[in-house]
């Protein structure tokens, strides 16, 4: 029957494979489309996009391979766009699905949009309804971005297992670059989440495109001795470039199960679906051939009784007997003296 190879989450709350493309261009190389304002597919429920913006954007993950679309849910107005809860994304989350891109939503953005201010209290009211409006529509969610900068490892914990009480999709947590990010180095910032989103260092310094390619490989290796699958989610600033796509393919080839920047390979870390044989019971294949060279061999009586739930078959000869029912046999032989 078919069974999961690996261990981990249901099929309904699996990130393994993901594919997306969230910076598609250098900032230097303007904006994705005029109207968007932006070189990222985290704003696309932005109210500013038109939706020659939206598809734009679709065609070029597409093109590149995307399985999955990273989204802001909330973005105060910046160079980008502005998201609000106020508008129904149901619409452009379907249209998403149908171009077959599922949509990963990131509930906090970085700390310049300033969302990640209040009370512990608010912010799970707020994450609480995109969850209740949303979850149909969604594969997963990536809690906060680049967290430890605004919040603490115990407020990222008390606002992802309020997630996962109102969904078993999984729930990411995303850091400054590297393992516990670059502030405070702490693992205990993804000790209930069920991915890592590792960003990696030096993608963001002017004059690179892309991170160091064994800083990104050493981070990596780090990062899943914490037993948890590993999405790089961030190397550099142009998706669709030949040296973001080669790190990508480096990182899957390590262990990742996923790529948010860009790759060139079609399999990083998906679950992989495998006929196994079911064990059977040869006893009564052996025993039946048994039965049948005592047949051969010997002057013999063959008999059968069957009940609704039971069955009972055996062979009788003149010195050897043999009975079988279920799973037990008995072989009976007369010695004569």
């Amino acid at each position: 029957m078919p069974i999961l190879m690996m261990l981990g989450l249901n099929s309904n709350a699996d990130l393994h494979g993901v594919r997306s493309s969230f910076l598609l261009r250098h900032y230097s190389e303007g904006n994705i489309t005029p109207g968007a304002g932006t070189n990222a597919t985290m704003y696309y429920l932005g109210k500013e996009w038109t939706d020659a913006d939206r598809a734009a954007v679709r065609n070029i993950v597409k093109a590149n391979g995307d399985t999955h679309i990273d989204l802001y849910t909330r973005s105060e107005p910046r160079r980008g766009g502005h998201v609000v809860e106020g508008h129904d994304f149901t619409e452009r989350l379907r249209e998403l699905n149908d171009a077959g891109l599922k949509p990963v939503l990131w509930l906090t953005p970085e700390s310049k949009h300033g969302e990640h201010g209040g009370t512990v209290a608010e912010q799970k009211a707020y994450m609480g309804r995109m969850v209740a409006r949303y979850d149909g529509l969604v594969a997963g969610y990536v809690v906060c971005l680049e967290c430890d900068d605004y919040w603490s490892p115990s407020q990222v914990s008390t606002l992802i297992k309020h997630i996962k009480s109102k969904s078993d999709k999984p729930v990411a947590v995303h850091l400054t670059p590297g393992v516990g990010g670059g502030r405070f180095k702490d693992p205990n910032y993804y000790r209930d989440a069920d991915y890592i989103y590792l960003q990696v260092g030096g993608h963001t310094k002017t004059g690179y495109k892309t991170a160091d390619l064994q800083r990104g490989i050493r981070d990596l290796k780090e990062a899943l001795k914490l037993g948890k699958p590993v999405v790089v989610s961030e190397y550099s600033v142009y998706s669709t470039s030949a040296e973001a796509k080669r790190f990508g393919d480096v990182m899957c080839a390590n262990g990742a199960v996923g790529t948010g920047n860009g790759r060139n390979v079609t399999y990083c870390g998906q679950r992989i679906e495998e006929e196994v044989e079911e064990e059977r019971d040869y006893t009564p294949i052996i025993v039946g051939l048994t039965m049948v060279t005592l047949f051969a061999l010997y002057d013999a009586v063959l008999t059968l009784q069957a009940t609704d739930d039971s069955y009972k078959i055996g062979i009788h000869g003149s010195k050897v007997g043999m009975t079988y029912t279920d799973d037990r046999a008995l072989i009976t032989y007369r010695f004569e003296f």
